[in-house]
């Protein structure tokens, strides 16, 4: 039992679900309890506090770390809402359950980008579906309109990392703002990689060291969705490569995207 669950007073066992990295994980019967070694828990707090985030609890400090207490949400990942469609045949059924769930994640991302803010760290599991609802969890990298706790942000995980943030990841020291942008290049390579279990950079070792992965990136080698797809898919694929676009400048906003991805759902077979 961690002092901070009985601190806290919470009720239910603990189960221990991650503990690396300077990050604890508990659940704690309906509770998601996040312990970090620094500010990022509480940082997370703050942006869903901001955020007026329905899961949000409370946050706070402890020792020289954080933490933050959220309900927890018992949900599908965009990464397993997509494996059946990845080990599955082509269906009308499975074509609109896929272009369902990647309309939905953009739409979420969407909603996150009209409040001001932008996630910096997108990636398949942090796209929830449960019941009704979609969710954009691990928001401690964010960045937004209201004033957080600083820390120097220099990327998220290299497999979904936009072609423009890896040049500067790899290119400077400085702090990365984060963009609407790379946020919808970072969604477009969790659903291509979601849905063919292949990351979109055609890595020329993919056991390499991340500044060598991210160097890749952003040079733009990139797999054909042709080659790595389970099944032809042309409304998605044509979809995926917008997301993907090497300029950001050519990206569909995360709007767009949903729109798109909403009217394909619609024209498909039934």
């Amino acid at each position: 039992m961690h002092p901070l669950i009985t601190e806290l007073g919470l009720d239910g066992d603990p189960k221990l679900l991650h503990e690396r990295r300077g990050t604890t994980f508990f659940k704690v019967g309906d509770t998601a309890l996040k312990i970090t070694g620094g500010l990022m828990a509480g940082r997370e707090g703050e942006v869903l506090a901001a955020l007026g985030a329905d899961h949000y609890r409370a946050h706070g400090r402890y020792g020289d770390g954080t933490w933050l207490a959220m309900r927890w949400i018992d949900g599908t990942s965009l990464w397993d809402a997509l494996e059946p469609a990845h080990r599955g045949g082509d269906t009308p059924a499975m074509r609109r359950s896929v272009l369902t769930a990647a309309a939905a994640a953009a739409g979420v991302l969407a909603d996150l980008h009209a409040a001001g803010w932008t996630h910096g760290d997108l990636q398949p599991d942090h796209v929830v579906f449960e019941d009704d609802a979609v969710r954009i969890i691990d928001l401690a990298c964010a960045q937004g309109p209201v004033q957080v706790p600083f820390y120097v942000h220099r990327g998220g995980l290299a497999h979904t990392t936009a072609p423009e943030i890896a040049a500067l990841i790899i290119g400077t020291t400085d702090h990365i703002t984060t963009t609407p942008e790379a946020d919808v290049w970072s969604l477009g390579a969790s659903l291509f990689w979601a849905w063919t279990r292949t990351p979109p950079t055609a890595y020329r070792d993919s056991h390499g060291r991340r500044p060598d992965l991210l160097a890749d990136t952003a040079a733009g080698r990139r797999h054909d969705v042709a080659t790595v797809r389970p099944w032809t898919f042309p409304a998605f694929e044509d979809a995926l490569r917008a997301a993907l676009a090497h300029d950001p400048g050519q990206r569909p906003s995360a709007r767009t995207l949903t729109d798109v991805l909403r009217s394909a759902g619609d024209g498909a077979p039934r």
